[in-house]
């Protein structure tokens, strides 16, 4: 179901959610999704949720830009790990520096923290950041879009 601001609750709406969800890639994507990738994004996507709570207690509303990462990517700080990284506590955070995950080469070699700039630039293009990176997301086209994202990421702490 849709609540206020385009963001899903975790109550309800499975099957439409994960529908929404494989159109929505679609759409960020720089290449069409093979059926394979749709499937590990519909199979992931319940887990993952895009109304979620945190460990300090406060609910979490999902912006539309946001939802694309959530197959992949846990947003509370008390979710397990899916195929990436948790993005709690991303900003500041050592590039490929997430305790208890193993990031590809390409990423444990980049120097820096994740700051506004480099998110920027990462979720732009990932493989023109960092070669050779696991993540086959094809970045955010948009640049609004990506500054949503920024902005959202800035508030998991």
């Amino acid at each position: 179901m849709r609540g206020p601001g385009s963001a899903y609750r975790r109550h309800g709406g499975r099957q439409t959610r994960q529908r929404e969800l494989g159109s929505r890639m679609n759409r960020h994507l720089n290449r069409p999704l093979s059926a394979a990738a749709v499937a590990l994004a519909l199979a992931t996507a319940p887990v993952a949720g895009v109304h979620a709570s945190s460990d300090a207690g406060r609910d979490l509303d999902v912006p539309e830009p946001v939802e694309v990462c959530l197959a992949c990517h846990a947003i509370a700080a008390d979710e397990p790990e899916l195929e990436g990284p948790t993005l709690w506590g991303v900003m500041g955070r050592r590039i490929g520096g997430a305790e208890g995950f193993e990031y590809s080469e390409a990423l444990r070699n980049q120097p820096g923290y994740w700051d506004r700039e480099t998110l920027d630039r990462f979720l732009a293009a990932p493989q023109a950041f960092a070669p050779g990176v696991n993540m086959t997301f094809g970045g955010v086209r948009s640049a609004a879009d990506r500054t949503v994202v920024i902005d959202f990421l800035e508030t998991l702490r």
